[in-house]
């Protein structure tokens, strides 16, 4: 059985994942003033939405490596769907260059071999942490040792090592993940209540101030922001409601890969079609986009579904989301009618 606070913390992971990058989309378009304060939420997101999604994955290592064929199954799960989506999305912006904030060659879609390009990233050092975990049959001391090590050297080799420092920058949150899956669910039901989540908020509204005026959102100063964001995310799951909001957050977690891997071009999107019809309000931009970023690929995932093409599509899961739990495809139709 799925354990559904990690599917509703990946679905609000995810609204922000989507939020981050429609603001940097604003951003580099212009529609943002550099002295607006919704740059700051910038900032603030990035100090620990991504250590959140690398600790749920290191979360799930240990019983994936039980299983057998632990490294084969990420070659389909996130090594084909890399390159797919890379392709795609690359091969549009190729097609639209002029168009779009971010121009793209030929020889950048060569690269996503050793470079990747745009939020893919995240897939490339995420199979990096998988690889070393299989390296180390899982070995907890070791992948402790390397962590510790790995993150200064990451900082220190930041900007020069490309994708290998953000391997190892985040996988100390990976790491933390392995050591914690058996004791965070315990941790989290103890202390879900309204009191923690204010003390919460408010130590990490505290130290993403102090970050922001001491370094980056990846810089040590950072770090303690990123503990409380990943914590309060965790219990803000917890508490949400087993209504139609809350089921409906669980579906976005469930369905985060697909809209990961499809909700740039839907922003990006959204955000051509307005400047086309000459819309400059932020709000709408920032409404319209997160909405696009991630409705338009969750129809996608639909559609796939039913064409029974997940695995052409990088896609896999489709059955567990929309057709095997009748409560959550019961969800989608509500979102869809």
């Amino acid at each position: 059985m799925r354990e559904g606070l990690w599917d509703r913390a990946r679905g609000i992971g995810i609204i922000l994942v989507v939020y981050g990058h429609v603001l940097r989309g604003l951003m580099v378009a212009g529609l943002v003033p550099e002295s607006h304060p919704i740059i700051f939420s910038d900032f603030a997101i990035y100090t620990f939405h991504m250590p959140l999604f690398f600790l749920l994955a290191g979360m799930n290592v240990q019983y994936s490596l039980t299983k057998g064929r632990f490294l084969q199954s990420k070659l389909s799960t996130i090594v084909y769907p890399y390159f797919l989506w890379s392709l795609l999305q690359g091969g549009i912006q190729v097609m639209l260059s002029g168009t779009t904030n971010h121009g793209v060659s030929v020889d950048d879609l060569v690269s996503i071999i050793w470079r990747p390009m745009s939020q893919f990233w995240f897939l490339y050092a995420m199979f990096l942490c998988h690889v070393f975990a299989w390296m180390t049959r899982g070995d907890m001391v070791r992948i402790g040792i390397f962590a510790l090590v790995a993150y200064p050297v990451g900082l220190y080799t930041a900007g020069s090592l490309g994708v290998l420092s953000n391997f190892l920058i985040f996988f100390p949150f990976y790491a933390l993940g392995g050591f914690l899956q058996p004791y965070l669910k315990n941790i989290v039901v103890q202390l879900s209540s309204l009191e923690g989540v204010a003390a919460c908020g408010i130590g990490l509204a505290v130290t993403i101030v102090v970050a922001s005026r001491l370094g980056g959102y990846n810089a040590p100063t950072a770090l303690c922001s990123a503990f409380l964001g990943i914590l309060l995310l965790l219990l803000l799951s917890y508490l949400l409601p087993e209504n139609a909001f809350g089921r409906s957050i669980e579906l976005l977690g469930l369905a985060s890969m697909p809209i990961y891997l499809a909700h740039v071009l839907a922003t990006a999107g959204m955000r051509i079609f307005l400047i086309k019809l000459e819309v400059t309000s932020l709000t709408i931009h920032v409404l319209l986009g997160v909405s696009a970023g991630l409705a338009l690929p969750l129809l996608a995932y639909y559609a796939i579904y039913r064409l029974r093409a997940e695995r052409w599509f990088g896609m896999g899961g489709g059955a567990a989301v929309f057709g095997q739990n009748a409560r959550k495809a019961a969800v989608l139709r509500e979102h869809i009618s």
